[in-house]
Parts: C-alpha cells; structure tokens; sequence
C-alpha cells in the first residue's frame, strides 16, 4: 500500500509544481482544487505512515512521531488557511509540491 501512495504523489506533486510555475493548470481540466488534494493527500499520507509503524513496530520513536507531524504541517497549514486565513512569507503551494515529490522518491527506494 505504501508503495501505490508513493507512486500517487509523484504525480501529484509534479502538477502542483506545474502549477505553481504557471507552466500546466490542472483545475481546468479537473473542477477539484489539485493544492487542496495534495494537502489532504500528504496528511493522509503520515497519518497512513505512522498507523502502519506503530501497528508493525508495537510503538514509535519520539523522533518517529516528529518527523511525521513535521511532513504532515504544510497541508495543516494550507487546509487551515482555507478557513482562516494566515498571513505567512511564503508560498505553502510549493512547499507541499516539494514535500508529495520527496515522500515519493522516498516511498519507491
């Protein structure tokens, strides 16, 4: 299962990034906001991850834990931006691109 997640969040990140470069916009083709996806993607994604560790591991590392909560917080940030909106010095939209790609290289090796 872990590898279908990775190899859906390849693809996933790289339009978002096409997005953000305003090179390729998916939306018109799909009336889903594709950001919105990826946020709820890459939260399900560690929530997913951290479910499988702690049932196969009997537990996990206090850095296991924070590394999870740590990938997971660009798509906390942006859903929570949504409803209300933050005022932050970038932009979360290629920060979760950056984040689905590297989880998918990640999740392939």
């Amino acid at each position: 299962m872990s590898k279908i997640l990775s190899i859906l969040s390849l693809p996933l990140g790289i339009l978002i990034a096409l997005k953000y470069f305003n090179i390729y916009n998916i939306n018109l083709l799909v009336p889903v906001e594709i950001t919105i996806v990826g946020a709820l993607f890459l939260i399900a994604m560690q929530i997913f991850s951290y479910v499988t560790i702690h049932s196969y591991n009997q537990g996990t590392t206090l850095m296991g834990k924070l590394i999870k909560t740590i990938l997971a917080i660009p798509g906390v940030l942006y859903i929570a931006n949504i409803f209300y909106p933050l005022n932050l010095g970038f932009d979360l939209q290629i920060v979760i691109a950056i984040f689905l790609f590297t989880e998918g290289i990640y999740g392939l090796h």
